[in-house]
């Protein structure tokens, strides 16, 4: 179904509610995360390959890098947020798969409680990561 029928269709009375559905931003930043997710896991590896073939020094220099700059810093807690919201996501789909919440309404608040859950894991670990 396009935006256009989707809008036009009697659950949307204007286009402007189908922008404003929290299912429909679920789905998005679920993808979003996904796919950042599957780029980080092919970035991670192929920098790791590389820096292990060319020896210990290399592999020793680029972890030295990595681990100390303020940027890798701020993308390591990007990170954990990313894979927090779509773990915690994908937990809320399956639960629905599995006849859990099947209405809308209660969609939407497992969804804000599985939420409120993954920013309180991530604002702590955050306190954690930079307390040190």
């Amino acid at each position: 179904m396009t935006h256009i029928e989707m809008a036009q269709s009697p659950g949307f009375s204007h286009r402007s509610q189908m922008w404003d559905a929290t299912g429909m931003w679920a789905w998005i930043l679920h993808r979003i995360t996904g796919l950042g997710l599957v780029f980080y896991i092919l970035l991670h590896t192929i920098l790791m390959g590389v820096s292990l073939l060319s020896g210990k020094e290399g592999f020793d220099a680029t972890l030295s890098i990595l681990m100390g700059h303020p940027v890798f810093e701020l993308l390591d807690t990007m990170l954990l947020g990313a894979v927090l919201y779509h773990g915690f996501n994908g937990i809320r789909i399956l639960l629905f798969d599995m006849g859990i919440g099947i209405s809308v309404k209660r969609q939407k608040s497992i969804f804000g409680i599985f939420m409120g859950v993954a920013a309180i894991l991530w604002f702590w670990s955050i306190v954690l990561k930079f307390s040190e």
